[in-house]
């Protein structure tokens, strides 16, 4: 086989090798952050469970409405605080996982440069030699 095709081949390879692993990185990284912001949502659940029962537990507790007033307001500000620290974590979650995403691109394209640029005339030659070798197979 000639050489030139031979290197378009190793070309080909080396990229399409190069393109499972970056899906794969981005395989890990899309499935890790899936798992951690599945868990922000079930924190954020569970604080609006247990604000609801100390609203229930309050209903059954207390005899002045004024007073139950006063107290479901403490949970609702308290749940509040407590979801918009859930926010701000799923936030970071997906900060970090735009800065990894962003670091994978930036690899990609640097390594991509080079060797794109070689192997579109090496896939010229290649095309115009491969019906010549595959007449001298037969």
């Amino acid at each position: 086989m000639d050489k030139a095709v031979n290197n378009v081949f190793e070309n080909v390879t080396e990229a399409h090798q190069k393109a499972v692993d970056a899906l794969m990185g981005f395989n890990k990284i899309a499935v890790r952050t899936q798992g951690l912001l599945a868990g922000q949502q079930l924190a954020a659940m569970e604080k609006v469970f247990d604000a609801g029962s100390r609203n229930l537990q309050l209903v059954t507790e207390t005899h002045d409405p004024r007073e139950l007033m006063s107290r479901q307001t403490e949970v609702a500000v308290e749940l509040g605080e407590k979801l918009v620290a859930v926010a701000q974590e799923a936030m970071e979650i997906q900060a970090q996982a735009r800065d990894e995403v962003a670091a994978m691109v930036e690899d990609g394209l640097k390594a991509a440069k080079v060797p794109m640029a070689d192997m579109v005339p090496a896939m010229v030659k290649a095309t115009k030699a491969a019906p010549k070798t595959a007449k001298k197979a037969a």
